[in-house]
């Protein structure tokens, strides 16, 4: 009973989602191989298909396993594997597709031998794999396709599964000359579990700084995401053309070699209390928010903590030193003091107070920040403002540092 599954875990759908994370990843890796005239699709003619012209494509499968052997590896691909046949059998299909114009002889002659097709897998190789050794030795013209259709023919006999029988008899309903195309132009790459790590071995060879290769990542997956999803709502097929590619998202790969700060995408975790801050206490004192502006209270929070995120990311990556970031918490804190001193002079009464305050800080909020050779969005130069308020160095109202104790 202790291996027995909950009815949760039954239905998860864990292993089905990250078989489509292996394909969408395999897909951003075709992307980032792409030649001038060549389009590469995610689930249009396959799970992945590249066109290399006009009438050549490279039909690709992909079956990823969550399932381990003993030493804890991917386990192997044997000659009676339901993953392999179901693909053979997927192929055997739109080979023989009436709808596409394949329902002749003529017509599937020509698709078979202007297409390859590829089945990808992090399953491992298995030395008892007899149809591959064969199909291997047929490819290289050690062996001649009888001795593979026969083995073919054989492979039915051996299993008890009707699914996999079923699909063995639809791959021999192809003539015997389609059939020794076929074989011919089938490719395996099996063993290729670590897919990310591919794609980012592809931006590498785009020559990304490698410091910059997880900021580049994340832009890109994200961005191409988001892409997809759109045109999939609009009922358009993804399919993306090298020309297409270079001109949606070349900018992500000119941000990764450029000397230019890039900003990484960030979701912060917010205070649980937000009214709590020491800023936002300093901006409730002058009345520029209110207690109930809570919505604008997590604006702010989010501006004070991405400026400091990264801040600290740009550090760790080497595209700034500590000394640089000193620098310029120094320079902003200048400009404050610079207003600050000035701002209220003439000022009478309490009001008055308060309107210098918030003119203060509306001149600086206005303000764009520089770092290095890159200048700050107002967003991040205004959460620079609320970075050094909420460290105490800073504040609007003429008593703010009485308050600060």
């Amino acid at each position: 009973m202790a291996n027995e599954k909950s009815f949760t875990e039954k239905t998860s759908a864990d292993s089905t989602s990250i078989g489509f994370e292996y394909q969408y990843y395999y897909f951003l890796d075709r992307l980032l191989n792409l030649k001038p005239g060549q389009s590469v699709g995610l689930e249009v003619k396959d799970d992945v298909h590249t066109a290399l012209n006009a009438d050549f494509n490279i039909l690709v499968q992909l079956k990823h396993t969550v399932q381990n052997n003993a030493k804890g590896d991917p386990i192997a691909l044997t000659e009676l594997d339901s993953d392999l046949w179901k693909t053979l059998y997927n192929w055997s299909q739109v080979i023989s597709d009436s709808a596409e114009g394949r329902g002749s002889h003529v017509a599937q002659q020509r698709f078979v031998e202007n297409t390859r097709f590829h089945l990808v897998s992090n399953k491992s190789h298995s030395r008892s794999n007899q149809l591959l050794q064969i199909v291997d030795r047929y490819q290289s013209g050690e062996e001649d396709f009888e001795k593979l259709l026969t083995h073919l023919k054989s492979l039915k006999s051996k299993t008890g599964d009707d699914s996999i029988k079923g699909y063995i008899e639809a791959v021999l309903q192809l003539s015997p000359d389609i059939l020794e195309i076929f074989f011919r132009h089938i490719r395996l790459e099996l063993e290729l579990d670590d897919i990310i790590g591919r794609v980012k071995a592809s931006l590498l060879a785009k020559i990304i700084d490698n410091d910059k290769i997880e900021t580049v990542f994340a832009r890109l997956d994200s961005n191409i995401r988001t892409d997809n999803f759109i045109a999939i709502k609009r009922g358009e097929s993804i399919v993306i053309s090298f020309d297409d590619f270079m001109k949606r998202y070349k900018r992500i790969f000119d941000d990764g070699r450029t000397k230019k700060l890039v900003y990484p995408r960030f979701t912060p975790e917010l205070p649980d209390d937000i009214f709590a801050q020491k800023f936002i206490k300093r901006l409730l004192e002058i009345g520029d928010i209110t207690d109930s502006d809570e919505e604008l209270a997590i604006d702010y929070t989010t501006y004070k903590l991405r400026i400091s995120r990264y801040l600290e990311q740009w550090v760790q990556e080497g595209d700034l030193v500590r000394d640089e970031i000193e620098s310029f918490h120094e320079e902003v804190f200048v400009r404050w003091r610079n207003e600050f001193r000035v701002a209220f002079r003439g000022c009478i009464g309490p009001q008055q107070i308060i309107d210098a305050a918030m003119d203060l800080l509306m001149t600086l909020r206005r303000d764009q920040f520089s770092l290095g050779e890159t200048e700050l969005t107002t967003t991040l130069s205004n959460g620079e403002l609320y970075y050094l308020s909420d460290a105490g160095q800073i504040g609007w109202h003429k008593d703010w540092s009485v308050n600060e104790q």
